[in-house]
């Protein structure tokens, strides 16, 4: 499958995902359902490298992005006093995606992957209810939660169906999009709460950033490895090196060594 193919899958999920949770109004008052172009690249990672892929496989894909549209719009719900029209609107369509999510689950009548994907929300909801707690959490704890959030509905899929040897890379993958993210967010002034966790212990930005950078290139090392295990076709591992992983820091020993 060469890199067109795979961009053109990824725009088919996403219009799949619109067409499931399309409700006018909101549509037009809100941002709208989104998800990361990465998260759904892992989505479909095991049908882009020629795993048997079912019809089954598809449509739990499809409710797990849905799940993740649900999510990030809840996120972007602010805290703020009074709860401005477009904030309750925003909640609104996280409450109407989850709706949805939850009948084609019921639907589906895939006992197993409902158990497994109502774990994971539990999971992340846990580790995003963590952000307003006092205690303390170390770099590696802060990193446990950025993970958990990343990819626990993904991992929910890849158990269900049998991909659990992607796991590995599609943690690391994800894990380092968020880090260049919060980068990036560092470096602009602003603090998200993974930021914000982060401060608690290590206390200065420049001490975040240079934690973040190690952690980047480490997790941009480990992925060369990663997708050599996996044994990724020379498109695939292209697309993953070059359009879905950022290229900053450890792209260039990633590049060279891939």
């Amino acid at each position: 499958m060469n890199g067109q193919q795979i961009q053109s899958k990824i725009i088919s999920m996403e219009i799949d995902v619109l067409k499931a949770v399309r409700q006018r109004t909101l549509d037009q008052l809100t941002e709208g359902p989104f998800v990361k172009e990465a998260r759904l690249f892992f989505l479909l990672l095991p049908f882009f490298n020629g795993e048997q892929w079912s019809d089954k496989m598809e449509s739990s894909a499809r409710t797990v992005a849905i799940v993740y549209a649900a999510l990030h719009s809840h996120d972007r719900v602010r805290e703020e006093m009074p709860i401005s029209k477009e904030q309750q609107l925003t909640v609104l369509a996280g409450d109407f995606y989850s709706g949805i999510y939850y009948q084609l689950l019921a639907e589906s009548k895939n006992i197993e992957m409902v158990q497994k994907l109502a774990t994971a929300i539990i999971q992340v909801s846990e580790k995003k209810a963590s952000f307003h707690e006092p205690a303390l959490q170390q770099p590696e704890q802060v990193e446990e939660t950025a993970t958990v959030i990343e990819t626990a509905l993904l991992n929910a899929f890849y158990e269900e169906n049998g991909f659990t040897h992607y796991k590995q890379l599609m943690e690391q993958s994800l894990l380092y999009i968020r880090y260049t993210e919060e980068l990036e967010a560092l470096k602009n002034g602003e603090f998200s709460h993974i930021l914000r966790l982060f401060s608690e212990t290590l206390i200065q930005s420049a001490f975040i950033e240079s934690w973040l950078t190690d952690r980047l290139e480490s997790l941009g090392n480990d992925i060369v490895v990663s997708i050599n295990d996996c044994e990724l076709d020379f498109e695939l591992k292209n697309v993953l090196l070059h359009q879905i992983i950022p290229h900053r820091l450890s792209v260039e020993p990633l590049t060279r060594e891939g």
